[in-house]
């Protein structure tokens, strides 16, 4: 009997070790997201959104990238194209060290003098990955 009982703990230790959601696989509970705002507080984006006015020439957008698979130290380009008649062109592109060497998220910021429509397109270095794009408009 009690190696009935040792089995039982045993496989509910092993259950509960596999569904861990700190795991550092795919599934860990991140997921592919570009999210950008007008500041930062830790690791969150403070006044969300997709339209952002200039003050004095220009406007500073904060980004959060977030990637479903560990980022693994990769630098992101946020790859910045703008929309013309329709048609999407290539704008800028800001570059960014990761300052680890793991994890699934970077946050910084870039500065945009000109309005109109723009995607941003995050983008692992490692690899050329795209990990998630986002639309936004600058007034």
């Amino acid at each position: 009997m009690k190696n009935v009982v040792f089995y039982l703990i045993l496989c509910i230790g092993f259950f509960s070790i596999g569904c861990n959601k700190n795991s550092t696989d795919a599934n860990s509970g991140f997921s592919n997201k570009l999210t950008l705002g007008t500041g930062m507080n830790g690791f969150s984006i403070v006044n969300e959104g997709t339209s952002f006015t200039r003050i004095g020439g220009n406007v500073t957008i904060y980004f959060r990238l977030e990637s479903a698979a560990d980022m693994a130290g990769s630098s992101v380009t946020i790859k910045i194209e703008k929309q013309s008649s329709g048609t999407w062109s290539s704008y800028n592109s800001f570059t960014f060290t990761n300052p680890q060497s793991y994890g699934h998220i970077v946050l910084s910021s870039f500065s945009m003098p000109d309005a109109g429509s723009f995607r941003a397109d995050g983008i692992l270095a490692t690899g050329s990955v795209s990990v998630a794009s986002k639309d936004f408009m600058v007034q």
